[in-house]
């Protein structure tokens, strides 16, 4: 059974929109390129702190410019 994880870390939260939008793409895309069955593709979020990834440790601000 296939599984997605995406790992996700900005300075603002990811939308309940984009979340579903990403997984209806993965899910045709799995279904058209590997032949997934629908409902057999296992997909999860999973949002960290910005300032838990190295591009908010390194930020100057939340604004995610780098130093």
């Amino acid at each position: 059974m296939p599984m997605v994880e995406v790992i996700h870390a900005t300075p603002t939260p990811t939308t309940h929109e984009q979340k579903q939008a990403f997984a209806e793409e993965a899910v045709e895309i799995f279904h058209d390129v590997l032949g997934t069955p629908h409902g057999r593709l296992r997909l999860f979020f999973y949002q960290l702190d910005w300032e838990d990834s190295i591009a908010g440790l390194l930020s100057d601000d939340e604004s995610g410019e780098t130093t």
